[in-house]
């Protein structure tokens, strides 16, 4: 029952809420904040305050693709970017080299993982995306249990690059492993017609 009298049955209720950066305490030092309020960064994860660093969920992210800060909080950029702070804090020389978005939820038997830029995203840093979306099994069908993959590639018209891919299948279906194949060809700018000669392994039966 909600407040304004509305009331259903449902067999599940998903509540999404965003994420907001507490920068209050770093904006009062001085620090400045970008995105969505983010405490702005260096790729050093130097603040513009002399010998304050700052990394995790609280920070503007650079993105490898866009080759600009946005915010896109996840834990394992936070673990990255704390590394680098740490080190250069104490006279090191690292750079964090980006993130590319990489996300996997399982929603009870399902999996869904993606990587790289949205369609509008893409669009507004000056691509042209073209979007291919297909079916296959996680592995040979003539194998008992097989379960269908549905995955979306995205690529630059222009130059062949690749820029997304989305995933969505059985829990069984090693979805987490698969996106990371993507991810990998993303962080190296590879092009979607590169995937075909990457020397992956192949076994036929299922695990």
């Amino acid at each position: 029952m909600g407040s304004q009298g509305f009331s259903t049955t449902a067999d599940l209720v998903l509540v999404a809420v965003s994420v907001q950066p507490q920068t209050e305490v770093a904006h009062s030092a001085g620090v400045v904040t970008g995105e969505r309020q983010a405490i702005r960064v260096t790729r050093a994860m130097e603040t513009n305050v002399p010998d304050i660093y700052a990394a995790g969920d609280c920070v503007e992210t650079w993105h490898r693709l866009l080759c600009a800060p946005t915010y896109l909080p996840l834990g394992i950029t936070a673990h990255k970017q704390g590394r680098i702070a740490g080190e250069n804090a104490v006279g090191g020389h690292r750079e964090f080299a980006g993130t590319l978005g990489t996300q996997v939820v399982k929603v009870f038997e399902v999996v869904v993982a993606r990587t790289g830029l949205r369609d509008k995203e893409a669009k507004e840093a000056g691509f042209d995306p073209l979007t291919i979306e297909s079916t296959s099994w996680d592995h040979k069908v003539y194998y008992p249990g097989a379960h269908e993959i549905r995955i979306r590639v995205t690529g630059d018209r222009e130059t062949g690059r690749l820029l997304r891919a989305q995933m969505v299948g059985h829990y069984h279906g090693e979805i987490a492993k698969r996106i990371d194949i993507f991810a990998t060809a993303l962080f190296h700018g590879m092009r979607v017609d590169e995937l075909n000669d990457l020397d992956l392994s192949y076994t036929p039966p299922p695990e």
